[in-house]
């Protein structure tokens, strides 16, 4: 019987494009050195590098630099000659994203690089109150930040370089991240958040609570390991669906490994969406989850057998006679549909079941296990029983019928995520079908991803 229904440049390629402002000053002299360049970064065309300017002695910038060959002189206190001495060196800053930017997303690299100098040190502190952290390059001449920022805060760049000359100049400037308008939530399935013990045919399901427009900035985040190394697997993009019911659109994210997950293994997922910039809304939050992998439990369905065979570890347990949906050149409305089907959901003893199409509603059934979202579920079925059909035809409308006994012992044995591989009906699942992500080969699975 089927339940009709059923729920559903390496290091900153040298990027500095000009811009001298007379009344922004992110860099200044702390002693009388040499000209100060201060620069902002622009972004070339690919292949199209952007080099720093080079000023001439007169062209200045604010720190005296039309005469600093003579200043620095006369701050040594040595007698002036009236002949002009070799200028001192030039000493240029970068800050990519430009000192002032606003609107910048948490995950934006942020670099400060100078030139004709090397920098002492460098510290970004936030409005808020928290301070990032940040590495100098080995060379001295450029500073990263290491971690992630936070919305809406100012963040404030300092610190100091020294010249060839031995002159330290400070650089002090500061940007702005982003205010989004709207953040969008995710989550995991419910066996997976709870960190349950689940089947090997399991698919880690990510559900975002609306559309996500670029799905590969949030599918950059997300990412998969388990207790037994890497596993061949891709992430696929299912279509946006109205899961709830409320008339909003939802994006759903699957993670199918090539083959079933090994059994007995422990799989840590996680996504690091808070900052992710999804191109109409920002990621709310990171999200996690650790859950393990139960024992190897295939069901083999061959319908023209009329049996269901339970595989454990790779041994034959059980071999329970079966009545499956009414073959496709009977009615192909009630066939059971061929392919590996994903248990979702458990109705432990009495439940009930409706199809109207059929002519039926509030039908009592039992020890019900759920293997797809259009109404197919591996169950108890006593009228089937009594009348003799179990193991010799199949009568159902489209769910494995079983023994009452029989029923409940299988029911017992399932997990959320055990496949069970429909054969032999004439009319394959497709994704009017939920969870139906097996019906795919690797490859065709990995055009899904969004990488």
């Amino acid at each position: 019987m089927r339940n009709a229904l059923s729920s559903r440049g390496t290091r900153a390629t040298w990027l500095i494009g000009l811009l001298l402002v007379a009344g922004l000053t992110v860099l200044t002299a702390c002693s009388s050195g040499g000209t100060v360049i201060v620069t902002v970064t622009s972004t070339p065309g690919a292949g199209s590098p952007v080099t720093a300017p080079t000023l001439s002695p007169s062209e200045g910038s604010g720190t005296g630099a039309g005469d600093s060959g003579t200043a620095a002189s006369q701050a040594s206190g040595a007698p002036s000659t009236g002949q002009s001495s070799a200028p001192a060196p030039t000493v240029r800053v970068s800050a990519s994203p430009a000192f002032g930017s606003k609107n910048i997303g948490p995950d934006d690299p942020v670099t400060v690089t100078v030139f004709s100098a090397e920098l002492e040190q460098m510290t970004m502190t936030g409005d808020d109150g928290s301070t990032i952290k940040g590495t100098i390059a080995k060379d001295k001449h450029t500073w990263t930040k290491a971690e992630r920022l936070k919305y809406h805060v100012t963040y404030t760049i300092a610190g100091t370089a020294k010249a060839a000359d031995g002159s330290e100049h400070k650089i002090n400037g500061n940007v702005t991240t982003v205010n989004p308008k709207s953040t969008l939530r995710a989550s995991f399935q419910r066996p997976l958040a709870n960190g349950e013990t689940v089947g090997v045919a399991t698919p880690i399901i990510i559900t975002f609570s609306g559309p996500v427009q670029d799905k590969a900035a949030a599918e950059k985040t997300f990412k998969v390991t388990t207790d037994k190394g890497d596993i061949k697997g891709s992430w696929g993009w299912l279509q946006d669906e109205d899961f709830q019911g409320t008339g909003t659109k939802q994006s759903s994210a699957h993670f199918r490994p090539a083959e079933y997950w090994p059994a007995y293994t422990k799989v840590h997922v996680e996504a690091d969406l808070y900052g992710a910039n999804y191109g109409d809304g920002w990621g709310r939050e990171d999200i996690s989850a650790d859950f393990t992998i139960g024992r190897a439990q295939i069901v083999k369905a061959d319908v023209n057998s009329h049996r269901l065979v339970v595989i454990v570890d790779d041994k034959i347990v059980k071999n329970y006679p079966v009545s499956y949906g009414k073959p496709a050149t009977v009615d192909a409305g009630r066939t059971t549909v061929s392919g590996i089907h994903v248990v979702t959901e458990k109705k432990p003893g009495e439940f009930t079941m409706c199809n109207p199409k059929y002519g039926y509603c509030g039908v009592k059934e039992y020890w019900g296990v759920r293997i797809n979202n259009n109404g197919e579920f591996i169950h108890a079925n006593i009228g089937v029983e009594k009348a003799g059909l179990l193991g010799k035809e199949n009568v159902s409308h489209g769910c494995i019928n079983m023994g009452l006994k029989d029923a409940e012992e299988y029911f017992k044995s399932a997990l959320y995520g055990d496949p069970v591989e429909v054969t032999n009906t004439g009319v394959n699942m497709s994704p009017a079908d939920w969870i139906y992500d097996w019906i795919y080969t690797p490859d065709e699975w990995k055009t899904f991803s969004a990488l």
